[in-house]
């Protein structure tokens, strides 16, 4: 296997730090750079997911903001997979975020692509919180409600 790092200008924030404005309105040109967000970010796990990468930790902290560019960042966890090996993780998971995690995750049940796919919807949920003019602890209350594992995913 290869370890490669590739190095970039430091970056603004985290996705996270992009939109916690501490109650304060988001700026238009925030609003509207935030929507292209969203085709960017499914297009980068769409490539992942093509590649048979599959990332398994998708949370704000791991995707990164520079100007107009943001930034899908930490494959520590990642897993590569081909057509002889399953896309399918087993067992015990890596430390995770609970409220970007599955409830397969949560529950140690078989994970695959899928699992990708909820945390990014997760982190978009977020989006459309901040879109919506809405607080961030109403996202995290709908989640503590709707758990399906009876924790908080």
């Amino acid at each position: 296997k290869y370890i490669c790092l590739l190095i970039s200008p430091v970056v603004d924030c985290d996705r996270g730090g992009f939109l916690n404005r501490n109650g304060t309105l988001f700026p238009e040109h925030d609003r509207i750079l935030l929507h292209s967000f969203f085709r960017c970010l499914a297009t980068a796990l769409q490539y992942l997911h093509n590649n048979k990468v599959r990332h398994k930790d998708i949370k704000p902290g791991n995707i990164l903001v520079k100007g107009h560019t943001i930034l899908m960042t930490d494959f520590g966890t990642a897993r590569d997979f081909n057509d002889k090996t399953r896309d399918t993780t087993v067992g015990k998971p890596a430390p995770y975020t609970p409220t970007y995690a599955t409830p397969e995750v949560v529950d140690y049940a078989p994970r695959r692509l899928s699992s990708d796919v909820w945390s990014l919807g997760c982190v978009f949920l977020d989006m459309i919180t901040i879109l919506k003019g809405d607080m961030d602890e109403n996202r995290k209350s709908f989640f503590s409600n709707k758990s399906t594992s009876g924790t908080n995913p």
